[in-house]
């Protein structure tokens, strides 16, 4: 039997060789939010002109070396306490997840959209580092240019019958990613290095590479289906969001909380005017606003507000030194990025900011501006940008560099809660939005379960976001995306909900306060383990 102190030794030894390994083999997908199944893991920070390789040999090899560590991992006892549990348990997690999408999802053979991904935010980490020199610039896009060609062809060699929207949606955004080039990166080089005459024969050859797996993709063999039946979604909530309950329970819950929520948005709508609908209410109340300059101003002014009020309110220990800039979103980046949304600094860089884009086009600007508080407050403060703030000074390396979907969405659509409940937002029009995107949270985990258990089509899907008050033509492009996400789309409902059970329990005992800094000081952890810290602390306090 090992002694505590070895168990401990051998437990972070093997969490820096899985960090490591991965961050250095797998750099843009583990630098990058956008792939919930793999760390975010410090080590990518050293290999960000690397493009991940994803040959099918390399992949057997990633699996095979994280399978070896997973065995290796020490079973822990009692006496070693709950904070090291948790670290195993979310190493574990980590793990199990890491070979779910590789070796048995195979997200490498069925999404062609992570080709597009990889080679993107690889040439966007150079165009971020705006104060390297030229000759480094010059060098950085050099390596990544040469790596492109191959890794696009070697996509077209990987993919075993994507699904058909899968495919449409990769071709769009190879169309995105010819714009980016063309539009952004190009001036950009000429800008920074000049009409440098090897660098724009490379930078031609990687447009050339992009035409031809925009053209490519129209030849990859499609299935016509795309939902993943309900064992393989079950497996998504278990193994990789360390959820233990099945879709039918999920959807119970999230349906009784849809009626429940309707009840509250009717009664609110009719205390507001009893001869108009909600939805009629909402849209006859928005602020006028005339461009999208108006609206990206609109968004900085109210994250300042946000910052001062939460920074005065006693519910939360306020960190220090954090900092979020807002800007609007990357041409490359619209078709992956809601109309807002947030990107943290990479693990490791400590001393980055955080950005906070937004794409005021893409929506009608009255509608974007009305719901400005909420969506401020889910990406910057109290939610994405504060968590991630939390989580990337975290001691622990184990959870600083790794983060759940669950609690990550959770605790941003439970901070849009907090506006209306500490006094933040007082007009009733104006709550009456909140409960809206409530709604709007818990048909996504409706949805999320129906489409991927094949209760339900796209067309039906896209007329029940319809019924919310979304265009037909939005309402198609949701459904869409929701059928290239399992499991994901439930997350900001299931997290916020358990959030909130959380707080009725514990925070009567640990007050607002102390239950918040309990809840992000554990880290992003399964909530069965951040109940387990909340009782430890009860305990504590007597």
């Amino acid at each position: 039997m090992r002694s505590g102190y070895n168990r401990e030794r051998l437990l972070d030894q093997i969490a820096c060789d899985y960090f490591t390994y991965l961050g250095s083999n797998l750099p843009q997908q583990c630098a990058s939010d956008e792939f919930y199944f793999l760390p975010r893991a410090e080590a990518a920070l050293q290999y960000l002109t690397d493009i991940d390789d994803l040959t099918p040999e390399k992949i057997q090899d990633h699996v095979g070396y994280v399978e070896r560590l997973l065995r290796g991992i020490p079973s822990p006892e009692e006496s070693d306490g709950i904070e090291k549990e948790i670290d195993s348990s979310l190493l574990k997690q980590s793990m199990k997840s890491f070979i779910r999408e590789f070796k048995e999802a195979e997200v490498w053979r069925s999404d062609p959209t992570l080709y597009v991904k990889i080679p993107l935010f690889a040439t966007d980490q150079v165009l971020s580092q705006r104060d390297g020199s030229s000759d480094q610039t010059k060098a950085d896009l050099s390596k990544i240019f040469r790596q492109i060609p191959s890794f696009l062809s070697l996509a077209v060699k990987n993919l075993r019958f994507p699904s058909e929207i899968s495919l449409q949606v990769a071709r769009d955004m190879a169309q995105d990613a010819l714009h980016f080039y063309t539009r952004d990166l190009r001036p950009f080089m000429v800008g920074k290095i000049g009409e440098d005459q090897e660098l724009l024969i490379k930078y031609g050859e990687v447009l050339e590479a992009w035409e031809r797996f925009h053209k490519d993709l129209l030849r990859v063999p499609s299935r016509k289906s795309f939902a993943i039946g309900n064992d393989d979604l079950k497996g998504i909530f278990a193994l990789s969001l360390s959820y233990p309950k099945s879709p039918d329970e999920i959807l119970e819950v999230a349906q009784c909380a849809y009626e429940n929520t309707q009840d509250k948005i009717t009664a609110l709508a009719r205390k507001i005017d009893g001869s108009k609908t909600w939805n009629r209410i909402i849209y006859e109340g928005l602020p006028s606003v005339s461009s999208p300059a108006e609206v990206m101003r609109l968004f900085q002014e109210e994250i300042k507000r946000l910052r001062r009020f939460f920074s005065s309110q006693d519910i939360i220990t306020f960190p220090l030194k954090e900092k979020v800039m807002v800007l609007q979103t990357p041409s490359y980046l619209q078709s992956l990025r809601a109309t807002a949304s947030y990107q943290a600094p990479l693990t490791g860089n400590t001393k980055a900011h955080g950005i906070f884009y937004i794409t005021p086009g893409r929506e009608d600007l009255e509608l974007i501006a009305a719901h400005c508080p909420y969506l401020s407050a889910h990406e910057t403060y109290p939610g994405h940008h504060l968590l991630d703030h939390v989580r990337i000074h975290h001691s622990n390396p184990i959870r600083r560099q790794i983060e759940s979907p669950l609690f990550y969405e959770g605790w941003a659509c439970y901070s849009e809660q907090l506006l209306d409940e500490l006094g933040y937002i007082r007009h009733p029009r104006q709550q009456l939005i909140q409960l809206k995107r409530q709604l709007w949270r818990i048909l996504r985990a409706i949805l999320d379960v129906k489409l991927h258990t094949e209760r339900m089509s796209l067309k039906e899907a896209a007329k029940e976001i319809e019924s919310l008050g979304f265009s037909p033509q939005r309402a198609q492009r949701q459904a869409r995306r929701f059928a290239l996400t399992p499991g994901y789309q439930s997350c900001y409902f299931i997290g916020s909900y358990e959030i909130l059970r959380l707080r009725e329990r514990f925070s009567p005992r640990l007050d607002v306060k102390g239950f918040h800094n309990t809840l992000l000081d554990g880290g992003q952890i399964p909530f069965h383990l951040v109940e387990k810290r909340l009782q430890e602390r009860v305990n504590e306090n007597g």
